[in-house]
């Protein structure tokens, strides 16, 4: 797997913002037609992805990543640790049953599409509310 160390000064970031910056060098390597990440470690929260239960805290989202195809791990600022696989061999899923829509508050929701009374207004009928966690899996 290929490494990639990013030094970013001026700012604090945030998980938000370092896996847009990941994102965005992921699309330039010329080895990965279509990124995608496939886990990820914030160092600062102590929070990743995947949770694995039972394997070690320290590296079961990096043996995830290799194990799943990873071709790219991005390290930013020593905080934030991202690995990133080429989604361009698999079929597309074709269209999806689900939307995510925001209410007038900002809240992030997953919508079943055919259950919405209105495409623009997330009812408890068809939808679930997302935290921050569960809005960064959809």
């Amino acid at each position: 797997m290929k490494e990639a160390h990013i030094n970013y000064s001026g700012m604090d970031l945030d998980y938000k913002m370092a896996s847009g910056l990941a994102a965005s060098f992921a699309e330039k390597d010329p080895y990965i037609t279509e990124p995608v990440m496939v886990a990820w470690h914030d160092r600062k929260t102590s929070r990743m992805s995947p949770m694995i239960a039972g394997a070690d805290t320290d590296t079961r989202w990096l043996d995830y990543g290799a194990s799943h195809g990873g071709k790219l791990e991005i390290e930013i600022n020593g905080e934030f640790e991202f690995i990133f696989a080429d989604s361009s061999a698999f079929d597309q899923y074709g269209p999806s049953p689900y939307i995510n829509l925001h209410d007038s508050l900002g809240n992030e929701y997953l919508c079943q599409i055919n259950a919405l009374r209105d495409p623009h207004d997330p009812s408890k009928e068809a939808c679930v509310v997302l935290d921050d966690l569960t809005s960064k899996l959809t």
